[in-house]
């Protein structure tokens, strides 16, 4: 329906009231709202096994399109080109945008429809900020046509940081993980679901704080065209019934899960093993401890005599000594591997080797035959402790 369409059925009715109060400008009503969005980013909008078209954003759409008793269609389209099939009314809205001040001059935006933290996503260990004197000469991916990409070209380019840009993210992360990338630029949910929660991702983590800039916008919202302030309007009464009649925190939240309060990954602390030895003695990874293999060896580094019995008592001594020095104690060990030369000793171990642990904290473990170990060794024992936080006393 055009404005001009709008404009006579508003004072046709009017007309109709003869003599009456004026009544007040009806609710302009849409048989449809189509949609413009690129279904390829979860999970905001996507298409999942079936086919069907899913995600955070069609779920929204939807219950807005209820709101205003329409039909949403939605429209697949690359997300680059979104403003330009907009501007040639190959759909009415584009879904989801972010707001930011060179847009602003094109298109009109409702409200925010949701925050989104926009992270710099490094390999653990980088060391990498997201400042230009620390990406300066790094290669950082973003995505075409995103706020992030044209805060990264205005910010970071200039100061030597090659800005590479992608059409979609399974190729941009596809060159993360080969090593064509030292970093992305991504907002933290989408690069949570396409990378990081994923078991390729462990290598990755957020670098630094969360980047705040005019260019990166006030967050997603509904782009219309400026020749539409009533579906912009309508849009935005929709959005906030939803968020009075409790809908809106239903479909949102299980998408929105906060990410700022996620613990930074953990930095590990590497304990040296000794003059030489090409191994650390225990690395440290928040409250998780894993010790290297104990010999039945004494302090000189010599197999102590006896055979299988003595010598698990001294591995066992061994591992409570350096369990000591990091402040944890025999009763936090979670798991133990147990290598023997010769499994006809399994018995004789056992017997000793459960001495050393608490009756009701017995450690998971492992047990083998190796055939032969270093210095013609009988036992082998490696174990990983998990540190308890200690009781707080109540005053």
């Amino acid at each position: 329906m055009t404005t001009a369409t709008r404009m006579l059925t508003l004072a046709l009715m009017i007309f109709a009231g003869s003599g009456c109060a004026v009544a007040p400008p009806p609710t302009i009503p849409w048989s449809e709202i189509r949609f413009g969005v690129e279904a390829d980013v979860p999970p905001f909008e996507y298409r999942n096994a079936q086919g069907d078209l899913v995600g955070l954003d069609i779920e929204l759409g939807n219950a807005l399109c209820a709101e205003l008793q329409a039909r949403c269609v939605w429209v697949d389209q690359p997300y680059a080109t979104n403003i330009a099939a907009l501007q040639a009314q190959r759909f009415d809205a584009i879904m989801p945008m972010t707001a930011t001040p060179p847009r602003r001059q094109i298109v009109d935006f409702t409200d925010p429809l949701y925050a989104l933290e926009n992270r710099l996503v490094a390999r653990v260990g980088s060391n990498l900020l997201p400042e230009p004197n620390s990406l300066r000469g790094k290669r950082v991916g973003v995505l075409t046509g995103t706020s992030r990409a044209a805060y990264a070209m205005a910010r970071w380019a200039p100061q030597g940081v090659q800005v590479i840009s992608f059409n979609l993210n399974t190729q941009l992360i596809k060159s993360f993980l080969a090593g064509e990338l030292d970093a992305t630029l991504q907002d933290s949910i989408e690069i949570s679901e396409a990378l990081l929660n994923t078991p390729q991702g462990t290598a990755f983590a957020f670098a630094g704080p969360a980047i705040q800039d005019e260019l990166l916008g006030s967050g997603p919202a509904i782009a219309t065209r400026k020749t539409d302030p009533e579906l912009t309007a309508a849009l935005n009464k929709a959005l906030q019934r939803l968020k009075d009649n409790g809908k809106y925190a239903a479909i949102t939240q299980p998408y929105l899960a906060p990410t700022s309060s996620q613990p930074a990954p953990a930095e590990m602390v590497f304990t040296p093993g000794g003059s030489g030895l090409p191994f650390s003695e225990t690395v440290k990874a928040a409250n998780t401890l894993y010790i290297s293999g104990q010999l039945g060896s004494d302090k000189d580094g010599k197999l102590v005599p006896g055979g299988i019995r003595p010598e698990t008592g001294q591995a066992l001594r061994n591992m409570r000594d350096i369990l000591n020095k990091q402040g944890v104690s025999m009763g936090e060990i979670a798991q133990c591997m147990v290598i023997l030369a010769d499994i006809k000793d399994f018995k004789a171990m056992n017997e000793v080797y459960v001495g050393y642990f608490p009756k009701d904290k017995l450690p998971t473990r492992t047990t083998f035959a190796a055939g032969k170990l270093l210095d013609d060794a009988r036992i082998e024992i490696q174990c990983t402790a998990i540190k308890q936080p200690k009781p707080v006393a109540m005053k």
